[in-house]
């Protein structure tokens, strides 16, 4: 939903004709126009979101404001980005210039001329340059709640002289999960690491407002948004909208592919079944792919316990995932390393047992909706734990 700006040149060439085209317009308001642009996904992680600008144009000036930007190179990005302080910037760019970008990448572009008074047209256009100060342009970027669709929502909202009303007749009460899925549903790896990132929080049903954060819908809802006056005179917020096809063959189709975490997590249960009965039939553990098990497990686990305990993101806390995946798997392979024959090892595969089937029994009854991915997954520990104590049976030492 964001976009990356990796030759920052461009970015500067933008704001000094921007500053160069400010009297022109205040010299002419009235023939100030304002439009919504909206441009379809495309085939980048980054991009599945589709974005959204502002258009501005005075004459030969035309100049598309654009929140979301963000460098890729930024110190600690990829930290920063998982523990929530994701401060990205508003942008500007040539009209033709951020079109030509989304049509021959294949994405197409919607432009819907918003039905602005001259006054509330100056305002917006006087918010989005006071927006590009050095010292304003930075913002704390939230996905769901604060992002490249909802802060020009926000501003033009904050302009306007009535009160913006939507059409909630025909409003779907989707959850947070389900709209994402809507547009990851061809990528079914991203999906399953928002599923496996995000907890309860990104189920709770989105209001109509909420569910902005998405583009496609925001331009939709601004297609049939009505502004009304104080005296009770209303008017259309759009007027004609204008459709710039993307270029057929642009888009990197993502080819269809069988190798799903569903089916992969499904065949490693499989596989880590006929392992188990083979150790069982052998009467002595083999502990090393419960050190790669265990340990990855526990890797994982490290990054949700930061995701939920740490990270500000407003979807990571709380999630049910941590009930199967979680740091404590370390120990229990700690303890099959060094103290194969304690006591304190057969305890804690006892409890791995237990906690992992309660678990499975639990989650469709959880405020969280799962992946099916994650069924095999929580299994996997839990046949591993089955295997140890059944030899631990066979052996005499239970």
């Amino acid at each position: 939903m964001s976009l990356q700006i990796s030759d920052m040149r461009k970015l500067y060439a933008c704001l000094l004709s921007l500053i160069f085209c400010v009297p022109a317009v205040a010299e002419r308001v009235d023939s100030l126009r304002i439009s919504l642009l909206t441009a379809a996904p495309g085939s980048q992680a980054y991009e599945l979101f589709g974005h959204t600008g502002i258009r501005v144009r005075n004459g030969h000036n035309d100049i598309v404001f654009h929140y979301g930007v963000f460098d890729f190179n930024a110190p600690y990005f990829f930290y920063r980005f998982t523990k929530g302080e994701t401060d990205y910037s508003i942008g500007a760019a040539g009209y033709r210039d951020f079109v030509y970008s989304y049509v021959l990448r294949g994405s197409t572009v919607y432009e819907q001329e918003l039905r602005l008074s001259s006054g509330e047209a100056r305002q917006l256009l006087d918010t989005l340059l006071l927006n590009m100060e050095p010292d304003r342009r930075i913002y704390r970027y939230n996905f769901l709640f604060d992002n490249c669709a909802t802060r020009p929502r926000d501003k033009i909202e904050h302009c306007l002289s009535g009160e913006i009303r939507y059409n909630t007749a025909d409003t779907t009460r989707a959850t947070f999960r389900e709209l994402i899925h809507r547009h990851t549903r061809n990528h079914p790896w991203l999906t399953f690491g928002i599923d496996l990132a995000l907890g309860a929080p990104l189920d709770r049903p989105a209001t109509l407002r909420e569910q902005m954060f998405l583009p496609s819908i925001y331009r939709q809802c601004a297609e049939e948004a009505r502004i009304v006056e104080s005296d009770g005179t209303v008017r259309p917020f759009t007027g004609e909208t204008y459709t710039y096809d993307g270029v057929q063959g642009a888009l990197e189709a993502s080819s269809p592919t069988l190798l799903t975490p569903t089916v992969v997590f499904t065949l490693l249960f499989v596989i880590t079944i006929v392992f188990s009965i083979a150790e069982y039939r052998r009467g002595r553990h083999i502990r090393a792919p419960d050190y790669v098990i265990f340990g990855l497990y526990g890797l994982f686990g490290c990054v949700l316990f930061f995701l939920i305990f740490i990270s500000i993101h407003p979807a990571t806390s709380p999630n049910y995932s941590a009930l199967w995946c979680h740091p404590l798997l370390w120990v229990i392979a700690a303890c099959e390393a060094f103290a194969p024959r304690k006591r304190i090892t057969t305890q804690l595969m006892s409890a791995l047992l237990l906690v992992s089937l309660a678990t499975i029994i639990a989650m469709p009854f959880l405020p969280q909706t799962f992946h099916p991915a994650f069924v095999p997954l929580a299994l996997i520990p839990a046949v591993r734990s089955i295997a140890w104590l059944k030899i631990e049976q066979k052996n005499g030492r239970l």
